[in-house]
């Protein structure tokens, strides 16, 4: 009997050692996977991040085209205006010279209808009709002093009709030079339509990879500081069964982490975000921190501190024993995308 009762205990140690070391096999593998996953996790952030570079050089270069091409049409801008300018005085110079033109040809034309209408014998008749060489050498003294003034209104007539051409040659310049600057202008505006359409789209890639790379981030490690500053026992107890009366939760399944301090230890922001007064009948004074990637609870807290925004590290409250608490602790609780809370522990570990 006793022989039988000796083998049945060692074939008991046998299996439970059987067991045992199943379950102590299983841990590193468990380990293993892990760390395959957070090697594949940081090989894909690394990937991203070479993205990101190549997109921000990409928009760098496309920055630098955008800063010619907005200067390109400042100059384009300022020639059209100066053509303008130059084309509306023209036009007004034009006008005083068609005037004078105009007055200047109307004396020639008269003087010419006179000639005219004396006919081509007229001066020579006057001159035969003098009735003595000194009245002879008179009349063709003013013969000759009205044939000078004839080829001098001749000559300013010549000399009003060459600048009028010469204004309105140039003004069919400015007005050139205007149209292929407002040509210019239009082409570098459409060019500069398209690479900020181009800009904005890679500047939403952007913007998108970023948001990806911490996400990424905030699943391998969310926290950027422990959320006690100060001495503290952090418990791995997520997911116990706490047995508790029903006027103080009834049982339930412990949802975080009790990180145990003493009365008035800091409490932190882990992240930047929102952080929102959160009491209830069983947490007593809580607060949520609200990032953009999820929330933290904390409860049982003596007091508050800052509330509203905050920055990774800002004292959002204490540590107390308020509501449903044996002692002074935070209960701390992760909850990514805002959903089920999961064990923050292997996290609080990576800051604690």
């Amino acid at each position: 009997m006793k022989r039988s009762l000796r083998g049945r205990a060692l074939a008991a140690s046998l299996g439970g050692l059987v067991v045992l070391s199943g379950l102590v096999g299983l841990a590193p593998r468990a380990a293993v996977a892990a760390d395959k996953q957070l090697q594949r996790s940081r090989e894909q952030l690394r990937e991203t991040r070479e993205r990101i570079r190549a997109r921000m050089h990409k928009m760098r270069v496309l920055q630098r085209e955008l800063n010619d091409l907005a200067t390109e049409i400042s100059l384009n801008e300022s020639k059209v205006l100066e053509a303008s300018d130059r084309i509306d005085e023209l036009e007004g110079q034009i006008v005083v010279l068609e005037r004078h033109a105009m007055r200047l040809q109307g004396q020639l034309d008269e003087r010419n209808r006179e000639a005219f209408i004396l006919g081509p014998g007229a001066p020579v008749l006057y001159l035969l009709t003098a009735t003595s060489a000194a009245e002879a050498a008179s009349r063709l003294s003013i013969l000759s002093e009205m044939n000078r003034r004839d080829a001098v209104l001749a000559a300013k007539v010549g000399r009003a009709d060459e600048r009028l051409s010469r204004g309105r040659a140039e003004m069919v310049r400015m007005q050139r030079a205007r149209e292929l600057a407002l040509q210019h202008l239009a082409m570098a505006r459409a060019e500069l339509r398209d690479k900020l359409a181009e800009s904005r789209k890679l500047f939403a890639d952007l913007q998108d990879r970023q948001h990806q790379i911490l996400y990424e981030i905030s699943r391998i490690r969310p926290f950027g500081v422990c959320p006690v500053a100060g001495p503290h026992a952090i418990a791995d107890d997520f997911g116990i069964w706490v047995h508790h009366p029903k006027d103080e939760g009834g049982d339930h399944i412990h949802q975080g982490n009790d990180i145990s301090a003493a009365t008035g230890t800091p409490i932190v922001a882990p992240f930047d975000g929102v952080a929102v007064a959160s009491p209830n009948h069983i947490g007593g004074m809580a607060v949520k921190v609200f990032g953009d990637f999820g929330y933290v609870y904390n409860a049982h807290l003596s007091r508050y501190g800052k509330l509203g925004p905050v920055s990774k590290g800002d004292v959002i409250g204490y540590v107390g024993s308020t509501g449903n608490a044996g002692g002074p602790h935070d209960h701390f609780e992760w909850h990514p995308g805002g959903g089920a809370a999961v064990d923050p522990h292997a996290f609080l570990l990576q800051v604690c």
